[in-house]
């Protein structure tokens, strides 16, 4: 009986932790940017606004698509781009900006920034911050994987970056469409800062999940921003600017 119980428990715990992540509240989102001081995870604002943010961009199977669904929808974005990314496909970077979306750092290669050490971390940042030519301020980066240290934190503030991680916990790359689509109409409420992936063939879904997303959000009288624009409407909230 006894290893069915434990089961059962670990079960739970499982079942309970999935939910959190998929939907958590603003105290648990604050309470994460208490451990994680100076990362971005939402911004406290009244007004009915959000920022969609997409990650690993940019790729030919997937950004021109989903540029044409942002244009037909009126909808400006924040693309967080991979260097190296950006290096082989220029046209494309081009395309981004002169539609008026805002790019912000990934990174120069798709991997881990935990992992990386402090030379290694500043090296990816600048190249990318080169290729992509981030000016005034605030300058974005979201770290490879989505995992930051106090270490990174630092180093981002010392190169004139702010750390931004999301207020939904991106599952796209492993979830059906209408299954994403649900997770983030859960998470939306004022100030949400939203992640979706760009990328190669795999990523596809995206475009579909964007598509899908969209309207429903104007329904609920949502009007999506960059980030920077959002983070003009309210207080970002880090360290010190839980409710």
């Amino acid at each position: 009986m006894v290893p069915y119980t434990i089961i059962a428990i670990v079960v739970v715990i499982v079942v309970v932790a999935a939910r959190i992540l998929m939907r958590p509240s603003d105290w648990i989102l604050d309470r994460a940017a208490m451990f994680n001081p100076g990362v971005v995870f939402r911004i406290d604002t009244d007004e009915r606004a959000i920022a969609l943010t997409i990650d690993d961009a940019p790729h030919p199977d997937v950004t021109p698509d989903l540029l044409r669904v942002l244009r037909e929808a009126g909808v400006k974005a924040t693309f967080f781009i991979i260097g190296s990314n950006a290096e082989a496909y220029p046209e494309i970077i081009d395309s981004i900006r002169a539609e008026g979306h805002e790019l912000a750092n990934h990174l120069h290669t798709d991997r881990m920034s935990a992992g990386l050490s402090d030379e290694e971390f500043v090296d990816e940042l600048l190249r990318t911050d080169a290729i992509i030519g981030s000016a005034g301020s605030p300058k974005w980066c979201r770290p490879g994987s989505g995992f930051v240290t106090k270490r990174l934190v630092r180093l981002m503030n010392r190169n004139g970056y702010t750390a931004c991680l999301g207020t939904a916990y991106p599952i796209d790359l492993y979830t059906p469409v209408e299954l994403t689509v649900m997770q983030f109409l859960e998470n939306v409420r004022p100030g949400a800062i939203l992640v979706l992936h760009d990328g190669g063939a795999s990523r596809k879904d995206t475009i579909e999940v964007i598509s899908t997303l969209l309207p429903r959000l104007k329904s609920m009288g949502y009007r999506l921003e960059t980030l920077t624009d959002l983070s003009h409407l309210g207080k970002p909230v880090t360290e010190n600017a839980g409710r």
